[in-house]
């Protein structure tokens, strides 16, 4: 019987020891976390004297990438899949301390004047955005900035106030640093088939409306219970398996080779310290971290994510603290300039019907950026009533909220810097050829989203075995 360790209990590190165990093969799993529970990032905040279930860390997973689907259909959780509200559509940006709605198209890109609304661009700033669509296109012959890229095609005040809040929120990042090829690529592919970005906006706003989502099936989705109920049954379903052992609070400090075979050495918080012997090893952590612990087997290149910390202040209002355009909204951006301690709302309870009773509005904010970060040095307290009255200041909403709840994400949103994608080639290179039956995976190596992160630990487990097996 072959035995596999898996380091790192994020969803990557449990979507890899499940697909070990369905893969037919003969082989048990150890299953190291660092911390005091699996699941990584994924925290569902249950409510019970209120009603309401809402994420702290991830929302949901987008619904075209089709690893998280598929894995939810394989927990028998299939029935439990929430899509978004339909009415919800509404996203709007901070510009002056007003609301404006997110510009009509791809990611905000105007393709006519009447798509934005002032104060959100002046007259200038639109004009110079909509200019881009007689711009010639060259594909860029290298990895560069994603805000290079983006201002050159629309301009500085469209990057400022609409593509770096929009674009680098996801990452918590900052547009300058950010590389276009490891976060947008599909911009220069829409760019390259239509001949301009403003030109496939208008392409992709078109066809949107001729074609609404043949599935019923919205964008983005994700499970009733709250996503740490998919976290939990694969928990429950490793454990059931009768082939693993999970070690919590255990941290894997180096690994070493012993013949054909390596050695896991692991530290408890106890102070516990031991080694374990086994025939492959999945790598479900930060680059760093992987680095450190194959440093007496390979000389990796520094693939050097950038990890950003944030956190986020979930707030639980009346429902009557709010009008009733809360019913359309999903949520508003906040761009730099406007220096406010949050850097975005999600509208929870209008975005997802499964969150809070109609009596309740539910909104998270979430504060930290990279290079705006001042916030996180505050105590919670603090945090939770500079977002409650930014929330009020913004919206109109009538009296305080009636529960907030401030959790922290230390270094936990991966930044890809310029030339990324080309050092985890470099590094997945130099590790196949030194220790073959490792691999690696997780949000720091190619892609933050849980789909990505569960396609890439279920591609880690089936290149370890394929390793085995030569």
């Amino acid at each position: 019987m072959r035995r596999v360790a898996v380091v790192g209990g994020g969803i990557t590190g449990l979507a890899a020891s499940l697909r070990l165990l369905a893969s037919g093969e003969e082989v048990n799993i150890s299953l190291y976390e660092a911390s005091d529970r699996l699941g990584g990032r994924v925290q569902t905040l249950r409510i019970p004297e209120l009603g309401v279930t809402v994420e702290a860390g991830p929302d949901s997973m987008l619904a075209r990438k089709p690893a998280a689907l598929r894995l939810i259909e394989e927990l028998g959780m299939g029935d439990e899949v929430v899509s978004t509200r339909p009415e919800a559509t509404k996203t709007y940006i901070v510009r002056g301390s007003e609301l404006c709605p997110l510009p009509k198209g791809y990611l905000g890109i105007p393709h006519d004047p009447s798509c934005v609304h002032p104060p959100l661009l002046s007259e200038v700033g639109l004009r110079r955005a909509l200019e881009e669509e007689r711009l010639p296109f060259d594909v860029p012959e290298g990895d560069m900035a994603l805000g290079a890229f983006l201002r050159a095609r629309l301009g500085e005040e469209w990057v400022r106030f609409i593509g770096e809040p929009l674009l680098a929120g996801i990452y918590a990042g900052d547009v300058e640093r950010l590389s276009l090829y490891a976060t947008w690529p599909s911009l220069v592919d829409l760019a390259r088939q239509h001949g301009s970005l403003v030109a496939a906006s208008r392409a992709l706003a078109r066809s949107t409306r001729q074609a609404p989502q043949a599935s019923g099936r919205s964008a983005f989705v994700t499970v009733q219970g709250g996503l740490a109920s998919l976290t939990d049954r694969m928990e429950a379903r490793i454990r059931e398996s009768g082939r693993a052992e999970i070690h919590t609070r255990s941290r894997v400090t180096a690994l070493t080779r012993r013949g054909h075979t390596y050695e896991v050495h692991v530290e408890t918080d106890a102070g516990e310290r031991f080694e374990e012997r086994v025939d492959g090893v999945i790598l479900a952590v930060p680059p760093h971290v992987a680095r450190d612990a194959l440093r007496s087997l390979v000389a990796m290149p520094a693939v050097d994510t950038f990890y950003q910390s944030t956190a986020t202040v979930v707030m639980v209002y009346p429902r009557d603290a709010f009008g009733a355009e809360l019913e359309e909204a999903s949520g508003f951006l906040v761009p730099r300039p406007e220096g406010l301690t949050i850097t975005a709302t999600t509208w929870m309870s209008s975005k997802w019907p499964h969150v809070a009773p109609d009596s309740l509005a539910v909104i998270r904010a979430y504060v930290g950026r990279r290079g705006q970060d001042d916030a996180l040095l505050l105590p919670d307290d603090v945090i939770a009533a500079r977002a409650a009255d930014e929330v009020g200041r913004l919206t109109g909403a009538r009296g305080k909220p009636l529960w907030v709840r401030v959790t922290r994400f230390s270094e936990a949103m991966p930044n890809y810097g310029v030339g990324h994608l080309a050092r985890v080639d470099e590094a997945e290179a130099a590790l196949r050829t030194a220790c073959p039956a490792v691999a690696v995976a997780g949000a720091g190596w190619l892609g933050v989203g849980l789909p990505d992160c569960v396609e890439q630990g279920e591609r880690a487990a089936m290149r370890v075995l394929a390793a085995l097996h030569a």
